[in-house]
C-alpha cells in the first residue's frame, strides 16, 4: 500500500479520497488534506443561489461549524425567507422566520420539505471546502497546486472555479453544483477558521 493510500485510512474522519490515476499535484493534495483534517472550527459568509429548472432563489448564507454541532443562517432577498439551521450529532432544528420549528434525524429531508430546497447539506458541508464528501466518489480532478477543481458524487457534479489563496490555507470562494435540473452556486465572500480566524468575527 503507498504512503499515500496509508494516510487517507488514517484520516478516513476527513472523506477524501485522491485517486491516484487522477491528474495534478497528488503530493499537494496529500499535505492540503492533512491541514483541513487539523481544523475543528470553520465558517464563512457568503450567497448562495438555487434553481430547480422551473423556480429558485437566493440570499445570504452563514455557516458556522464547531466539532460538535453546524449552524446555518440565511436570509433572502429584501429579508424574506429568513430561517436558521443547527445541525447536532443526531438531530437537526429547523427555525424559520414566522416563528415555526420542527426538527428531524435527516437534515436533507428536513430542508427539502420545510424549504423546499433539494439541497445535500451534509454533502455540502465538505464541498465547500474543496473536499470529497465521506462515501463513494465517482471522479474527481486536481489541479497542479493539489486543489480540487471538479467533483462527482452522489450524482452532483460539482466544481470549483475559484479558491482564495491569500489565507494559510486555499478555501473555495466559487463553487457550481448540478443534478439534473437542480443547481447550486455558492459565492463566498470571506471565510475564517480555527487558523486564520479574525478576533473580529
Amino acid at each position: 500500500m503507498c504512503l499515500f493510500s496509508l494516510l487517507l485510512l488514517l484520516n478516513a474522519c476527513t472523506g477524501v479520497a485522491v485517486k491516484e490515476s487522477d491528474s495534478g499535484n497528488q503530493e499537494a493534495a496529500r499535505i492540503r488534506l492533512e491541514k483541513i483534517a487539523s481544523i475543528s472550527e470553520w465558517g464563512f459568509v457568503g450567497r448562495i443561489s438555487l434553481d430547480d429548472g422551473e423556480q429558485g432563489g437566493s440570499g445570504k448564507l452563514r455557516w458556522d461549524v464547531r466539532p460538535d454541532h453546524s449552524e446555518l443562517d440565511f436570509h433572502g432577498a429584501m429579508g424574506r425567507g429568513a430561517w436558521n439551521l443547527t445541525i447536532g450529532p443526531d438531530r437537526a432544528l429547523l427555525r424559520e422566520a414566522n416563528g415555526m420549528e420542527q426538527t428531524a434525524a435527516d437534515v436533507n429531508q428536513l430542508v427539502q420539505e420545510r424549504i423546499g430546497w433539494h439541497l445535500p447539506v451534509d454533502a455540502l458541508q465538505w464541498w465547500v471546502r474543496g473536499l470529497a464528501a465521506p462515501g463513494v466518489i465517482d471522479d474527481e480532478q486536481f489541479d497542479t497546486d493539489g486543489l480540487l477543481i471538479s467533483l462527482r458524487q452522489f450524482g452532483w457534479s460539482v466544481d470549483f472555479s475559484r479558491y482564495d489563496s491569500r489565507a494559510e490555507l486555499a478555501l473555495p470562494i466559487r463553487l457550481n453544483a448540478t443534478r439534473d435540473n437542480h443547481r447550486v452556486k455558492l459565492a463566498i465572500s470571506k471565510w475564517h477558521t480555527d487558523v486564520n480566524r479574525d478576533p473580529a468575527d
